[in-house]
């Protein structure tokens, strides 16, 4: 069990967030001390560390990560229950299928705008071997003399 200036230094996540995520319904209410502090189990952390990790690296919406999350769970805990109807299951497939697409769509986006990057890059040493190319001629044109 960590404290949650344990968890701030493991996810990197700040001790508001923490609190925000828990507020909105992003993370369950993790337990508590006797002092009220709030402890969270290693699975609690893992599952910090992906929220950090899909808002950061996917840029996740919080909207976004809610949906995730609350799916997430209704999978689980209907898995160790009875189950998922027919209803359910459908539900939860297009919600799926919704969210591969979108991100789909975001790394379409990230490689558009590496490829961007690279060519500002190809750019950036073409000038800087065009202005090394003059500075030498230059410097060939001038005559130093002692």
């Amino acid at each position: 069990m960590y404290l949650i200036d344990d968890v701030t230094k493991m996810t990197g996540l700040t001790k508001r967030a923490l609190r925000y995520y828990e507020e909105i319904g992003l993370i369950l209410p993790p337990q508590r001390t006797k002092g009220n502090a709030r402890i969270y189990s290693e699975e609690e952390v893992r599952e910090l560390k992906k929220v950090a990790e899909a808002k950061e690296v996917l840029g996740f919406s919080l909207q976004e990560l809610q949906q995730f999350m609350s799916l997430k769970r209704m999978i689980e805990e209907r898995s160790e229950q009875q189950g998922l109807s027919a209803k359910e299951i459908t539900k939860i497939e297009k919600l799926l299928e919704n969210q591969i697409k979108m991100i789909d769509f975001k790394v379409v986006k990230m490689q558009a705008f590496k490829t961007e990057l690279k060519q500002m890059r190809e750019s950036a040493m073409e000038i800087h071997e065009k202005t090394k190319g003059e500075m030498k001629e230059w410097k060939d044109s001038i005559q130093i003399t002692d």
